[in-house]
Parts: C-alpha cells; sequence; structure tokens
C-alpha cells in the first residue's frame, strides 16, 4: 500500500531516537509508519507553534513526539522528541 503522506524527521530527533529503549524506538518508528496512512491522528494534546499552525503532541513511552501535517505537499513533519514532562 501507498502511503499517504511522506513522513520528514528532524535530525534532531533522529539524535535522540537513537537514545531511546528497543521497545520505544519501535513504537516510535510505528507511528511514523501510522503517520503516512493516517496524517491527520490526533495527539494526547495539541501546542500552537509560533506561526500559530496547531502541532500534535503523542506520548510514548518516557518520551513525547510532536508532528504536523502539511496538506499543501502532502507531507507530516516530524519536528521534535523529548522526554515527556520535560
Amino acid at each position: 500500500m501507498t502511503p499517504a503522506y511522506r513522513v520528514f524527521v528532524a535530525t534532531d530527533v533522529i539524535t535522540l531516537l537513537r537514545k531511546c529503549s528497543g521497545l520505544e524506538k519501535r513504537e516510535i518508528t510505528w507511528l511514523f509508519d501510522e503517520l503516512a496512512q493516517n496524517p491527520f491522528r490526533i495527539g494526547d494534546y495539541v501546542e500552537t507553534d509560533p506561526l500559530g499552525r496547531p502541532v500534535q503532541v503523542v506520548v510514548i513511552g518516557n518520551h513525547a513526539l510532536w508532528f504536523w501535517s502539511d496538506q499543501t505537499v502532502k507531507e507530516v513533519k516530524v519536528i521534535d522528541l523529548k522526554l515527556a514532562g520535560r
């Protein structure tokens, strides 16, 4: 099945992903696959970026992942990964 959207992951996210446990790493990369098929997935909460764009935040284990979907170019931008609560 061809993904509906392409998923772009910030290099900072990749760097932090390498430090995650094996299980969290798998769950986060599964989320990337899910976002390609369902780019408008609702997060656990929403924040607004400096441009006023809604950014979804999903908590996965001990981490929180920030992303937004760009309908114009059919892309999901994964922009941040942090320890949850920080």
